[in-house]
């Protein structure tokens, strides 16, 4: 099958009716026989999404119809054809126009020869659509360039500065690496690696996290023997430190709020396993679900799994546990690498909506913790207001608890740590380290 079909039927998924890319991608699989053509598609289909607002302000100066008037096979094929204009050194522009002005013929014939105009008409004035997005002001530039909405460049640059919030948008349109977590309730890290090597995977070590691998030549990681014999599972070392940093004892009870799709609840009880227990809790069964999927996959006895909302406390369960972790639903601006549709909603910027719900959740968290024991709070946002500003709202309210200084790779951190794709080379993330230290 034609893959720039393939790939203008997932835009349409994912753009119009709002399926998450990851999803898209991972169904569309099957129908590739070779690994050139699944590579063609991956890299077109998310440099697409990747290049939204770009593709659309160059289209759009070159149309006089509207993006929202055309066709949604017509703008997705020009989406596709100027996406692999500017970013396709592997294609000639006149295979570009041509496959592209072939297809729309088979679906909007009348359009193919707008099309072809819009087109060439682009690929003559190249270097100038270049020079002329160099000239606009900042905000835009930023915004058009990297495709941000201009409200999400603005907080960026309100957060980081101007220089900043520039490195952070490239960083974020960057392939993220493959990495993988080591179950170390049945390997090590570095047995792993030796025997990954015999099957002539290319891996190292992650830098920040013990437990992370990275998968240099990754190819269908549910496909491998390791993955199947439930020793290693898909994870971002910066949500694996969320474990690193608690260094759970053996024998601890902990209770995860929000433990869907279950990365840091399973790697908890690799770490604890057999005999600590956790409870991982989550309002929807079918997420639930892949947690037990993974549970039986990787062989953990020691996870309970229950339907339970995180704003509503479990009376019975009052200070009953060593640990909380509190993973909040939040904007998600930390993993644009891995799903870039998360750019373009509204929520990705307007977080008055998730921050009553993350103090809600944090607060009734606490609630569950033992004197002495450890409340952690994540998310995989970048913003401050999601992140210590909620903390530290939560500490001016609970005088029982405190930040708790804790050591990473030779540094101390005050309570917490905000990872970033530009610094640090993971997703975004948070991660706040609290203890209750009184009744």
């Amino acid at each position: 099958m034609n893959y720039r079909k393939i790939v203008i039927d997932s835009l349409e998924r994912t753009i119009k009716k709002k399926k998450y890319s990851n999803i898209e991608t991972k169904e569309m699989m099957h129908l590739f026989d070779s690994k050139i053509e699944k590579d063609l598609y991956l890299f077109s289909f998310y440099g697409v999404i990747e290049n939204l607002i770009f593709l659309d302000w160059v289209v759009q100066s070159y149309s006089s119809i509207s993006i929202r008037k055309m066709h949604t096979n017509v703008i997705n094929t020009l989406r596709l054809s100027v996406f692999q204009i500017f970013f396709s050194d592997n294609i000639s522009d006149s295979t570009i126009v041509y496959e592209s002005v072939e297809l729309i013929k088979k679906s909007v014939i009348k359009s193919s020869g707008f099309v072809n105009g819009i087109l060439r008409n682009i690929i003559r004035n190249k270097s100038k659509i270049l020079e002329d997005l160099e000239a606009l002001p900042l905000i835009d530039r930023l915004s058009i360039k990297y495709s941000f909405p201009t409200a999400f460049v603005e907080k960026l640059i309100v957060q980081m500065g101007e220089k900043e919030a520039e490195l952070f948008c490239v960083a974020s349109n960057k392939k993220p690496e493959m990495i993988v977590r080591t179950n170390c309730a049945k390997t090590t890290r570095d047995r792993l690696i030796q025997e990954l090597r015999l099957e002539n995977w290319v891996v190292d070590k992650t830098r920040l996290s013990d437990d992370g691998i990275i998968i240099k030549n990754p190819n269908r990681i549910e496909s491998m023997a390791a993955y199947k014999n439930g020793l290693i599972t898909p994870q971002d070392e910066s949500s694996m430190l969320v474990t690193q940093i608690l260094a759970p004892d053996k024998h601890m009870s902990i209770i995860d709020m929000c433990c869907a799709p279950g990365g840091k609840c399973l790697h908890v009880a690799e770490r604890i396993h057999p005999s600590g227990k956790i409870v991982g809790c989550d309002i929807y069964d079918h997420k639930l679900k892949l947690v037990r999927d993974n549970k039986k996959r990787l062989g953990l006895e020691n996870i309970e799994l229950r339907i339970q909302d995180a704003t509503v406390l479990v009376p019975s369960e009052r200070m009953e546990f060593d640990v909380c972790i509190a993973d909040v639903p939040c904007s998600n601006t930390g993993i644009l690498r891995r799903k870039p549709e998360i750019k373009y909603k509204k929520e990705t910027v307007e977080t008055s909506a998730l921050i009553p719900l993350q103090k809600e959740i944090l607060n009734n968290g606490s609630k569950y913790i033992k004197l002495g024991g450890a409340l952690i709070y994540s998310t995989c946002s970048i913003f401050e207001d999601e992140n210590i500003d909620v903390v530290t709202s939560f500490l001016e309210k609970n005088p029982a608890f405190r930040l708790k200084t804790f050591s990473l790779n030779n540094k101390t951190y005050p309570g917490y740590i905000q990872l970033m794709p530009h610094k640090d080379d993971t997703d975004g993330f948070f991660i706040a380290y609290l203890e209750r230290i009184a009744m």
